[in-house]
Formats: structure tokens, sequence, C-alpha cells
């Protein structure tokens, strides 16, 4: 077969996928997320598959709504241990903090804040930041549509439960027939292509499974350390604050930036009635010292684990493609490079071996 057609059958399929996406992108999300899910639950429902009983062996259906059980009892379990104190701490936050507590404890960093403009001419000379960022804020809260929001809510809440039934049938299903992805992907196939794809199939499977399984552990790791830290410096809030840096950690070099600032804001908020640069300052470095303790160790220890053994790519290629991802589809696009890559390159060493660019990126797989 020339390799015109070879290369237009190969495209082909790439193309009524990324049509697939423009035109269906919410059933496609589903899709996703239930085939993330069914490679996480996929371990747990090869052991169950393993189990016998005087030579019986488990039902698929069965060891499917097990598996899924399971998967569905983890999640609802890590959100049960983290949303009460979330809602404890939060009830507290809101009782303890007094505006006029708020504006004493940062009328001195303002102030000086205020002098910096001055002496530099940013801004004229009757500026005064309070004022302006009330003007702000006020100008933000007016322009918001309570109805609007309201409208956008309940059909969230509608979207949010069609979601999660779709989401947990469909993985249902990739569970108890772990081929029929397998069989609407080889139907797209000509038939001599069928061993390369199925063991560019087998070989994704296997990949995503290690890296998905290696980021939630990421995030629980890097979320108790957090606040492990936390508590012993005395921070308020410290398993909130964990909690949140540990699930913003899911997002490439981004995600820790976005979880620190939001640990040192809860720090300065809980330190409203302290000195600002005799006890606020210092403690605030001690946190963000705490956060780059735990960013070196995710990414010297955790990260080179997950995205090299599971992935089996470089660093640079790994810093590359997310860059590329932000590029293309901002946070989203970061959060699914690493996938997306990896699929990529699985297809291009099955097909395109030959090449000594495509050989030099596979090597390692």
């Amino acid at each position: 077969m020339k390799r015109g057609t070879r290369i237009a059958l190969i495209v082909a399929p790439i193309v009524l996928v990324a049509l697939a996406f423009y035109f269906f992108s919410n059933i496609i999300s589903y899709l996703c997320i239930s085939a993330v899910l069914s490679l996480m639950g996929r371990p747990l429902m090869d052991q169950m598959m393993k189990i016998r009983v005087k030579n019986i062996k488990m039902p698929a259906s069965v060891a499917a709504v097990i598996s899924l059980a399971t998967l569905i009892g983890t999640f609802v379990l890590l959100f049960s241990l983290f949303l009460p104190t979330l809602a404890q701490q939060t009830v507290k936050l809101q009782s303890s903090v007094n505006l006029d507590d708020v504006e004493q404890g940062l009328a001195e960093p303002i102030a000086s804040t205020e002098r910096l403009i001055h002496t530099y001419q940013l801004a004229p000379d009757d500026f005064q930041l309070v004022p302006y960022l009330q003007n702000v804020i006020t100008e933000f809260l007016s322009s918001i549509q309570i109805s609007s929001i309201a409208s956008q809510l309940v059909g969230f809440t509608g979207d949010l439960f069609i979601g999660i039934f779709s989401i947990a049938f469909i993985t249902f299903f990739l569970l108890k027939e772990r081929s029929i992805l397998r069989n609407m992907i080889q139907a797209l196939i000509p038939d001599e292509y069928e061993a390369k794809v199925d063991h560019i199939l087998v070989t994704i499977r296997d990949l995503l499974t290690r890296y998905f399984i290696g980021v939630m552990v990421e995030v629980v790791l890097v979320g108790t350390l957090i606040s492990i830290g936390l508590g012993i410096l005395g921070v308020d809030n410290a398993v909130v604050i964990g909690f949140f840096a540990g699930l913003f950690n899911v997002i490439p070099y981004v995600g820790p930036i976005i979880g620190a600032a939001i640990g040192l804001a809860f720090t300065v908020i809980g330190s409203l009635e302290l000195d600002f640069y005799s006890q606020t300052l210092p403690l605030l470095g001690k946190v963000a010292g705490v956060f780059a303790v735990v960013q070196l160790a995710d990414n010297f220890i955790f990260q080179p684990f997950i995205y090299s053994s599971s992935v089996k790519a470089h660093p640079l290629e790994i810093f590359i493609v997310i860059l590329m991802g932000a590029n293309l589809a901002g946070i989203g696009g970061m959060i699914l490079a690493i996938p997306v890559y990896t699929i990529l390159r699985v297809i291009a060493g099955e097909f395109f071996s030959q090449f000594e660019v495509v050989r030099s990126i596979t090597g390692r797989m």
C-alpha cells in the first residue's frame, strides 16, 4: 500500500475524533472520564475476576459493580474526610473575620503600598488604595446578574446529575466488557492493521492506568504533606489549605502556584490580630517554605516516578508537551497534555518507527 494511502487511513480517524469532540463535546467528555475511571478500576476488576469459588468464576457484571462501587466509595470517602472540615473551617472563618479587624490588620502594608505608588508616581497624588479596591469590587458585583446566576445554577445542577449518571453507566460497561472500545475502534480500521491497533490499545491502557493511579497518589501525598507541615506551624485551616493544594496540583506548573496563593491568603486572613511585620510576615515565609519543600519533593520524587515510570517520557519532553497543551487549550490542555501525548507516542511508535525522530521519542517505551 502506498505511503500516502496509509497516512490517510491513519489521519482519517483522528480527523473524525476531532470533529466528534467539536460537535459532541459533552458526550465525548463523559466517555473520556469514564475511560479514565475504567482504567483506574481495571486492576481491581482483574483481581476480582481471578476469584473462584468451587471453580465458579465471579460474573463480570458483579465484578464490574463492585469495582465501580469501590471507585465511587473511594471518592466519597476522600470528600467526606475533607468537606466537613472545609465547611467547619469556612463557618469559623466567616464568624471570626471582622471587617474592622481586616482593615486594621492590613493598615500598615496598605500604607506602605500607597507610599510606594506615590514615590514612583504610579497613580495621582490623591490616590488611595482602599477606596480604589472598594470601587472595583462594587463595579464587579453590580455587573453580576443574580437571576442569570440562579438559572445557570439550576442548569448546572441538572447537567451534573445527568453527567454523574452517564459516567457511572458508561464506566460500568467499560469495566464489564473490556473489549467494547477496542471493538469499536477496530471496526474503523482495515483488517491488515488489526494486530497493530490491538497492540496499541493494550499499550495505551497499561501506560495510562499507571499514570492516572499515580496522579491520584500524588494528589493525596501533596495534600497530606502540606496539611501536616502547616499544622506543625499552627496555621489555621491547615487541612483545608492542604485539600486545595493537592487538588490544584493536578494542573502542571500553574496548579502549585494557585495552591500556594490560596494558602498564603488563608494564612493572612487567619492572622489579622497579629502584627503584620513582626509576626504575620515571618509566618507567611514559613508557609511559603512548606509549599516550596513539598513542591521540591513533588518535582524530584513524585513526578519523576509518575511521569517517567508510567508514561516513560523524558522530563524535557513532558515540559514541552505541557507548554504546547497550555498554548492550545489553556489549563484544560495542560491537564490533558500528557495522556494525549502518550497516546500519540504509542501510535507513532507502531506505525512510523522507520523515522529516526519517532524512534528517539519512543525509545523509552
